[in-house]
């Protein structure tokens, strides 16, 4: 149920339009299970032949307007379906029922009889960081509220958190609307928090009954409350222990009881999920340009801690889908200091790293299986692939050229050097020396670049099986995808140069 209270003033405003929506919502329960529970009837008939019949229970045909409710919708179809009825369906009956059942759920919502009853649950519903269900479904033991603010470097907790999510474990799911209630917000202010300050909150709904109203009050209020007190910390038989030894005592230990943050597992998921990221990522995949920066977690896992009702464990485990979110704790891959490859004869020997391999063994697979170049390239959505395998290698190589151009200027000039002049052109553009900068200017060194970057593309596509045979067209390509990167990245080295000089741009 969405808390869109923007538009309300008052509390007693905000209580009663949830109270409200409850019983709706229910209401429209009711009405979609009984057009399902008489669909056999209808059919029996073969919906009378008329096609609009049919079409009422056929969800992708009879839709919702968009101004109306989906209380309102369901009215409609049910009032649809009794214009014409089977025999055996008894159309006094069903009106009569859904009548009684209206009175039943206006009682059941009515704010003294709700309140009454909901506040004497209350004590099964806890607001909580860290929730014990998560780690076990049957798990009844209290939950913890960490209100700890102490930060420590190096550690990553609750406390590191600027905007905590807090989570609502219920002892079943039946009492998930208690929790929704005091979750209510008005001004930024929890329903929860406003209780414990304001004993007077309620009074609007009390019963004209002087005599009963002080003490309905008080149970109201102490019924509610008990919801804000977890009560005292107590393990469980299915709970997760580790025994700590305790340094300088002999077979001593601290019993630890590891609890799931469900505070921290949303805070990772809502990064994760970033509605904010999705144009982003939309826009990568269909390869269009997005000034904002990508986020992407690489070789993320989640583990599934409940079956299909998810709430049961918490509210937010229910908004997370029964999953925690798991990031990789691999150490980093040893990196050798970066040299300059000053005794190879090309910048390509170096040139090679799982992102490049993991491409290359894409476009290497898809060019097998269409042996011929203009088989791959003619269909466009074959040809995006390829292209995107292709321009994420030349990204590899440009970030490698960047890297290495990052490197202090000038050491192109020791010899011997066995590198080719075109890529010292490239790799090297800040050297401070005149003539190298004139012939860096002057030279087509770009191409000699991209015939070696179509070379290394055809012998690592070659591979060691020489399965592929490369053609003249494939050297073609090659070059012209690198041809539009290459320059831009020169371009940008001219202009770059150009402002340290203090030329004018």
């Amino acid at each position: 149920m969405k808390n869109d209270n923007t538009s309300l003033e008052s509390w007693e405003q905000v209580i009663r339009k949830f109270l409200q929506e409850k019983q709706k919502s229910e209401e429209e329960v009711y009405i979609k299970n009984e057009i399902k529970r008489v669909q056999p009837l209808y059919h029996e008939t073969e919906y009378f032949g008329e096609e609009e019949i049919v079409n009422i229970f056929d969800s992708k045909k009879y839709k919702k307007d968009k101004q109306e409710t989906a209380l309102a919708f369901q009215q409609r179809r049910a009032k649809n379906l009794l214009l014409k009825t089977p025999e055996s369906l008894n159309r006094f009956q069903l009106l009569k029922k859904y009548v009684t059942f209206q009175k039943q759920i206006h009682r059941k919502y009515n704010p003294v009889n709700w309140l009454s009853k909901n506040c004497a649950n209350a004590s099964s519903v806890s607001f909580a960081t860290h929730v014990i269900k998560l780690t076990h479904s049957k798990i009844d033991s209290p939950s913890i509220f960490d209100e700890i603010h102490e930060i420590k470097d190096g550690f990553v907790t609750t406390s590191s958190l600027k905007h905590k999510a807090i989570d609502g474990a219920v002892a079943g799911n039946q009492f998930a609307p208690i929790f929704q209630f005091l979750e209510l917000q008005l001004n930024g202010m929890k329903l929860a928090e406003k209780l414990t300050k304001d004993n007077d909150l309620l009074v609007p709904f009390l019963p004209p009954d002087d005599e009963v109203k002080e003490d309905l009050l008080n149970k109201w209020i102490a019924g509610f409350k008990q919801s804000l007190n977890s009560g005292n910390p107590a393990t469980h038989s299915l709970a997760k222990q580790t025994y700590f030894p305790i340094k300088g005592t002999d077979k001593k230990y601290h019993l630890l009881c590891n609890v799931v943050s469900s505070s921290m597992a949303h805070a990772i998921y809502n990064k994760v999920f970033d509605d904010a990221q999705k144009p982003i990522k939309m826009a990568y995949e269909k390869q269009k340009y997005n000034s904002e920066i990508l986020t992407i977690y690489p070789k993320r896992s989640h583990l599934n801690v409940t079956a299909s009702n998810h709430s049961n464990a918490s509210q937010l485990n229910g908004k997370r889908g029964g999953k925690l979110h798991l990031f990789s704790a691999q150490p980093p891959i040893w990196q050798s200091q970066l040299k300059p490859p000053v005794n190879r004869r090309s910048l390509f020997d170096d040139l090679y790293n799982d992102t490049i391999r993991t491409e290359m063994d894409y476009l290497r697979d898809f060019l097998l299986r269409f042996k011929r170049l203009d088989l791959s390239i003619k269909d466009p959505k074959r040809f995006r692939h390829l292209e995107r395998w292709v321009n994420n290698i030349i990204d590899e190589f440009l970030f490698y050229v960047g890297t290495i151009q990052n490197l202090p200027s000038g050491w192109s000039e020791q010899s011997p050097i066995r590198l080719k002049k075109a890529h010292q052109y490239l790799l090297d553009p800040y050297r401070e020396d005149e003539s190298f900068q004139t012939a860096l200017q002057s030279m087509d060194w770009q191409k000699v670049i991209r015939d070696d970057f179509a070379a290394w593309m055809n012998r690592r596509l070659r591979g060691k099986d020489n399965q592929f045979t490369p053609k003249a067209e494939h050297t073609r390509l090659w070059k012209k995808l690198l041809e539009q990167p290459l320059r831009e990245h020169a371009e940008q080295i001219k202009l770059e140069t150009s402002y340290e000089k203090g030329d004018q741009l």
